[in-house]
């Protein structure tokens, strides 16, 4: 009986083990709330956030640059399913888009942030 109750116990004791070896091994996910929001695993967006949370932007100054984040994506996502544009105009029109977007982020800005924005955007040119 004694051999029984040690097997069962040592038994009872790798299997536990074993299975806390298995959560460690996978990302928990409180961590990964806590880091980013669902379907925020691009880094260029964790970026951007990063970059206006540098900047301390005000309320108005973020509501500004959403409507033209929002604006440009529905121009973005016309750009890209127009089937009459070869890839090399889709992307000259990319650009462009883009080009714009930064013009208008800037225009928001403050003359503290525009420096702010350019030193940063001069370190991940670096990177």
């Amino acid at each position: 009986m004694k051999k029984i109750g040690i097997f069962l116990t040592l038994f009872f004791i790798s299997f536990f083990s074993f299975s806390q070896v298995q959560r460690a091994a996978t990302p928990s996910k409180q961590s990964d709330a806590a880091a980013t929001q669902p379907g925020d695993n691009n880094p260029e967006k964790m970026n951007r956030r990063k970059m206006m949370r540098e900047l301390n932007l005000t309320k108005e100054q973020r509501s500004k640059l959403k409507e033209i984040r929002q604006s440009n994506m529905s121009k973005k996502d016309a750009i890209t399913n127009d089937d009459k544009l070869t890839d090399e105009q889709k992307e000259a029109k990319l650009r462009e888009l883009k080009r714009g977007q930064a013009q208008s982020t800037m225009t928001i800005l403050n003359d503290e942030q525009k420096a702010k924005m350019k030193a940063m955007r001069g370190r991940r040119g670096q990177n």
